[in-house]
């Protein structure tokens, strides 16, 4: 199995704070105050453990005040910095961003307008999602729409790829909602089962010489019988990590199983020495040990637990 002296890429939630009411919500819980303290210690970590991609995501990231001085910091750095971004803020601060060194801007859009400010619970939150993809467009920036597969949206995925192809945006994004903060209480949210795999299998054969997308999406591969060990579906612990606000460490921003806390060890030494990571790089799962796929898929371990089957395999 692969393993990198450092991770390639980090999800840094520099906030959990948020202007939205998204019923999936993995980070929103109360407001509380971001720590200079901390994101200077966050920021110093992942400075040394030269990881080349930094997503500064959230709750609500431009509701930092700090944002752009991290951002900055990281590209002076060498660090390739994308925004995601609900993007309601973001003409409100377009100057600063292009101005930051953020190279990508990723914005969730949910489907049509009602559907997606009925989920995103706040009116006119879907015209400035699409003016910030068009605002980063514009801007030079790469963009990347995000959409979260849910129960509310899992019938009108395509006109995000429609949407996104008219936007001229560089990439589209789905992935699989996760019962985590929120989503753990409001499970009305996840999509029924054997839909889902009807619809992601649709969506794999979605192609454009303009638009790429991507399905982040690790049983594709046992559902299109794709048993590519040189693929590795889910990068958490291998090449990914997450941090929160709060310094804590997780194998991906959404498998909250933490593997430490950078007040308290450097990155480097979380990720060579946590027995969590080492087990999801040798795919030492027992669920899925003797699997056909465990390496081209190895199933969501942030959907039902670090160490259990993924609810949504089909096998």
């Amino acid at each position: 199995m692969l393993k990198l002296i450092s991770p390639i890429s980090i999800v840094w939630e520099i906030t959990n704070n948020c202007n939205f009411k998204c019923p999936h919500c993995r980070a929103f819980q109360e407001y509380k105050q971001d720590s200079e303290l901390i994101e200077e210690k966050i920021l110093n970590e992942i400075i040394k453990s030269k990881v080349f991609v930094v997503n500064i995501s959230g709750g609500e990231p431009l509701l930092n005040p700090r944002i752009f001085n991290i951002a900055r910091k990281l590209t002076e750095n060498n660090i390739y910095v994308i925004l995601s971004t609900n993007g309601y803020l973001y003409s409100k601060y377009r100057e600063e961003i292009l101005n930051s060194g953020i190279k990508m801007v990723q914005v969730s859009v949910d489907g049509k307008k009602e559907l997606h400010e009925k989920f995103r619970g706040v009116k006119d939150t879907y015209e400035k999602a699409i003016e910030a993809l068009e605002m980063a467009k514009k801007d030079g920036m790469r963009t990347q729409m995000n959409v979260t597969i849910t129960s509310e949206n899992i019938e009108t995925l395509e006109w995000n790829y429609n949407k996104a192809k008219e936007l001229r945006v560089d990439r589209i994004f789905y992935r699989r909602v996760v019962p985590y903060g929120k989503a753990k209480v409001n499970r009305y949210v996840l999509p029924d089962r054997k839909r889902y795999y009807e619809i992601i299998k649709k969506l794999s054969l979605l192609k454009s010489d303009k638009l790429m997308v991507s399905i982040d999406e690790p049983i594709l591969s046992v559902l299109l019988k794709d048993n590519n060990e040189n693929h590795i579906s889910c990068g958490a612990g291998i090449k990914n990590l997450g941090i929160s606000s709060d310094g804590n460490v997780y194998p991906c921003i959404f498998l909250r199983e933490k593997i430490g806390n950078l007040m308290e060890k450097s990155l480097i030494e979380i990720w060579n020495n946590s027995n969590v990571l080492k087990k999801l790089r040798n795919r030492d799962i027992k669920i899925c040990r003797n699997c056909n796929f465990k390496y081209s898929c190895g199933g969501c371990r942030a959907f039902s637990g670090i160490y259990e089957k993924d609810e949504f395999c089909p096998l």
